[in-house]
């Protein structure tokens, strides 16, 4: 679980970035490919991809409720600097990408703190 704050102003908030699936490929020294999970606040969570690659960013996709609405976070979250806090956390993550059975490996990065889903479960077989 990678831990965000992306509040505007002064107040403070916590976002976490639950990485769910990871799909990455190794091209040209470089890993490609998308990183999946959930985003969340404790009372709203989200579904938040991050991509890696010739063209690198972030997006948290749009949820609809059973009235029609669209979910979001309050208005303490500043949307931009979350999407840019999920692109930089996801860069700052060291990943490793076999050539035989492409496995992944993720090792920690500061202020970066690992949850269920294990990275161990995150191998591709």
């Amino acid at each position: 679980m990678i831990w965000l704050s992306p509040a505007s102003g002064t107040k403070e908030c916590s976002i976490y970035f639950d990485i769910r699936d990871i799909d990455l490929q190794r091209s040209e020294g470089k890993s490609t490919g998308v990183i999946r999970g959930l985003v969340g606040d404790g009372s709203c969570e989200l579904w938040g991809e991050v991509f890696l690659g010739q063209r690198e960013y972030a997006q948290v996709l749009p949820l609809w409720t059973e009235s029609g609405e669209v979910e979001s976070f309050s208005d303490e979250v500043d949307e931009s600097l979350l999407l840019q806090e999920m692109l930089t956390a996801v860069k700052g993550l060291q990943f490793s990408v076999g050539s035989s059975r492409h496995d992944l490996s993720l090792c920690e990065h500061a202020n970066i703190e690992f949850s269920t889903p294990s990275p161990t479960d995150c191998l591709a077989a």
